[in-house]
């Protein structure tokens, strides 16, 4: 395992900061792509932290210190950050294969395995497909939403899905991103965990690091993602967690209640919390609270039968 390659123009033009004290970036092997990491050395039982769609492990910068003193991995998932970026093989089940190769490179044979919104049906699929090696499973704000199930037609939901495609100068984008922050603040430790999102190519503009064509390819993964179905096959304790608006509901609120409703009929060990007045980006709103349902779902996964 060696130190990852990563975006020196990146690095330069948006300040990506070192990782939270005692974390180690390095490589792991995935399915045939190499994954940008982040370790965190500890006891109990090993933890997985997997970011959205077009994020990177960076995302869980404010959550890691309130975890200290527990086995972590951040990853950086393929096609994002410093991890390869393959023209196919985005499929949910090959990302999750990702997660089994690099547990294997650690020497861990289980863990327990938390997603943020795309991360989330990454972790699902892997508790899924991988049950022996699922201690528990987080799903954050994802996960446990088939899209189809929203109303909306195949193309609206791809259109509705398209990221903005961002060329911007460096300041002008840190401007932009500083007024959408959680609770309307942007410190330093915020732009850590955000800015290596974006790298700067050599005509001096800030770009998304992951590139249209791939996010497109994993949004399609997505609207095939039919939640029921896989969630009724993880058979580890399972956390799923609703970020919900207060004082109002996006269009996607009855689709995701109606789901939430569903799953204790359908899964073995839910367990589902909803947060109101969460933002999507929760581990960023609050991430001592995120960090505490971990460290909970670990020494669960962890306490004697």
């Amino acid at each position: 395992m060696t130190a990852p390659a990563g975006s020196a123009l990146a690095s330069t033009a948006l300040g990506v900061a070192p990782p939270p004290a005692g974390g180690i970036d390095f490589t792991l092997p995935g399915d045939g792509v190499r994954l940008g990491a982040t370790r965190w050395p500890g006891d109990g039982a090993p933890i997985v932290l997997m970011h959205g769609l077009a994020s990177q492990r960076r995302f869980w910068n404010l959550v890691v210190p309130h975890l200290r003193g527990l086995p972590l991995i951040a990853v950086d998932l393929r096609g994002h950050g410093d991890s390869d970026r393959p023209a196919q093989g985005y499929e949910l089940t090959t990302v999750a294969s990702d997660i089994g190769t690099a547990m294997d490179a650690l020497g861990w044979s289980r863990a327990v395995v938390v997603g943020h919104s795309w991360g989330g049906s990454v972790a699902a699929t892997f508790a899924a497909e991988h049950p022996e090696r699922a201690l528990a499973m987080l799903a954050i704000d994802g996960g446990f939403l088939s899209l189809g199930t929203t109303g909306q037609d195949r193309a609206a939901l791809r259109g509705r899905l398209e990221p903005p495609r961002w060329a911007l100068p460096p300041d002008e984008l840190v401007k932009l991103l500083s007024g959408h922050g959680p609770a309307g603040r942007w410190t330093p430790e915020l732009a850590a965990a955000v800015l290596p999102i974006f790298e700067v190519g050599a005509d001096g503009l800030a770009r998304a690091r992951l590139p249209f064509e791939t996010h497109m390819a994993i949004v399609d993964t997505l609207l095939d993602y039919q939640a029921e179905v896989v969630l009724a096959q993880v058979r580890c304790p399972a956390w799923l967690v609703s970020c919900e608006a207060l004082g109002g509901a996006d269009d996607f609120a009855a689709a995701r209640a109606a789901a939430l409703e569903r799953l204790p009929h359908t899964m073995a060990n839910p367990r589902i919390l909803r947060w109101g007045g969460a933002v999507h980006d929760v581990p960023l709103q609050w991430p001592a609270l995120v960090a505490g349902l971990i460290r909970a779902a670990a020494e669960d996964a962890a306490a004697p039968a």
